[in-house]
């Protein structure tokens, strides 16, 4: 698990350095195969996550184990609005997910009991209907007052608006997103020690993210959704220059036109279920490699930079800020990913646990022993701060 949270680190890295669209209006090589992909495929995780460290395939939740989750959401969410503030004071067009993420772990602790075929269930209707769901209450929710990430301030300055962006306006609309938690916690609930499973999980997530895009695309270009979108939402573009754009970019919602979209974070169904199955394809793909010895060796150092992504996701955004070789991106990416890796696998031979992830599993230790009311000396098996790795 921690080399495919590895791998989608990377994807965010290169999609932040190379961004959408070059200057010539074509979308990036790092948009094309990260864009989406890599923020569905931590979501996805964190599921899995969740599943590892409430019981794996024996759930065990207790108030103790819900308090501590519930401490590490808020962390995060802490984290991911003072990350927002030096987002938006720097001007950078990041889309910080952390604070998305943590309202993401809240939705999830009433699932956590479910059984993995209901979860997979709600997983599915969550990405065909959320996005419906998203696209009516866009008109019907407030716009947050602010533009970009929200920040601390905005906590008190404008609360529904916060409110109204994490769950339909956002770039990861919680509504919607919760099915890639879903769908990790499912999987977290099998046996992802077996070649079955794996195998299943990469077959079924190629044939799940094949046949969307395939869908989408018929859908677009022989059933009149590309003319539909561009009359809808971009016309200021003529029609061949605008090709691209309709393609590529996420579209406001001003039509019904725009659920069919492929476009990344488009939060379309074919959006949802295609990077759903991109990421549970991954997954398996990554379970399968690291059955031996020579695929662990050789994700080895993304599997480092995994076990702390909360810590370089972080550091990444404040690197971002500097403004440090922005007009560079192949060096910004390069310097992105090595430094990433260099430092997780020092960090992680010399220290364990990333700085960040240290400071969250310690104050959610806190808050489950005290949600429990005794003095716990060891980890049980359903302690919410005990690392895992697949």
């Amino acid at each position: 698990m921690d080399a495919a949270r590895g791998l989608a680190l990377v994807g965010m890295f290169s999609v932040h350095a190379y961004g959408a669209f070059a200057a010539d209006g074509s979308p990036t090589p790092a948009w094309m195969f990260a864009g989406g992909r890599s923020a569905a495929t931590f979501a996805l995780l964190a599921g899995v996550g969740l599943a590892f460290t409430t019981g794996g395939r024996r759930p065990v939740v207790d108030r103790g184990t819900r308090a501590a989750i519930a401490t590490r959401a808020l962390l995060v969410g802490l984290a991911g609005l003072l990350l927002g503030l030096a987002s938006r004071t720097a001007g950078l067009d990041v889309d910080v997910i952390l604070v998305f993420y943590a309202l993401l772990f809240l939705c999830a602790l009433p699932l956590l009991r479910l059984h993995p075929r209901t979860l997979i269930g709600l997983a599915l209707l969550l990405a065909v209907a959320g996005p419906v769901l998203v696209h009516l209450l866009r008109d019907v929710l407030p716009m947050p007052s602010y533009d970009g990430d929200p920040t601390p301030a905005d906590l008190f300055t404008d609360p529904l608006g916060l409110l109204s962006d994490l769950l339909v306006h956002g770039n990861y609309p919680v509504l919607a997103w919760t099915a890639y938690v879903c769908a990790g916690l499912a999987a977290g609930r099998l046996d992802l020690r077996s070649r079955r499973v794996a195998g299943r999980l990469l077959a079924g997530g190629l044939a799940l993210a094949a046949g969307t895009w395939l869908a989408a695309t018929l859908l677009l270009r022989w059933f009149g959704g590309l003319w539909h979108l561009w009359r809808a939402e971009f016309t200021d573009t003529p029609w061949p220059e605008a090709r691209n754009e309709v393609l590529w970019d996420a579209p406001d919602g001003a039509t019904w036109w725009s659920l069919i979209s492929r476009a990344p974070h488009s939060t379309s169904p074919f959006d949802m279920l295609h990077t759903l199955g991109s990421a549970a394809a991954l997954l398996g793909a990554v379970l399968l490699l690291t059955r031996h010895a020579p695929g662990r060796t050789a994700l080895a150092p993304l599997a480092a930079a995994g076990s702390m992504p909360l810590t370089l996701y972080c550091a990444h955004v404040l690197f971002l800020a500097t403004g440090a070789l922005e007009d560079s991106p192949d060096l910004l990416c390069a310097a992105l990913v090595a430094g990433a890796l260099l430092f997780a696998m020092c960090w992680r031979r010399t220290a364990g646990r990333g700085p960040l992830e240290a400071l969250v599993a310690a104050a959610a230790g806190r808050a489950r022993r005290a949600a429990l009311g005794r003095d716990a000396t060891s980890l049980s098996p359903t302690e919410p701060d005990k690392p895992q790795s697949a």
